[in-house]
């Protein structure tokens, strides 16, 4: 499913289409992260991205046409000292954790 609406910029010039979708993650993430596109849209200006459940961070790794790449990391917490996120394995199984994309383009 898909929200689709539209933000219009500053001083009334044009404006952007917002979608906002959700999808599951793949079955076998890949180092860089995963493709989610973005139908409504031939072309994505912004996006956000958000992991709904299991202790995920997800980021916009960048954007392509209508395509956005989406990296999942977490947070090591039983390493000797805690630090900053890390990538999730390549081969992890993230089918089961549903993935918010935010999307702004035309």
């Amino acid at each position: 499913m898909a929200i689709v609406g539209r933000l219009m910029k500053a001083l009334g010039k044009g404006g952007y289409k917002v979608v906002v979708t959700s999808t599951s993650g793949p079955s076998s993430y890949s180092s860089g992260g995963f493709n989610v596109t973005i139908s409504q849209l031939s072309s994505v200006s912004y996006a956000l991205a958000q992991a709904q459940n299991a202790g995920y961070l997800a980021v916009v790794a960048s954007t392509s046409g209508n395509t956005v790449k989406v990296k999942v990391m977490y947070f090591d917490y039983d390493a000797s000292a805690d630090g900053a996120a890390i990538e999730v394995a390549s081969g992890t199984d993230l089918s089961s954790v549903t993935f918010t994309v935010v999307a702004f383009g035309s």
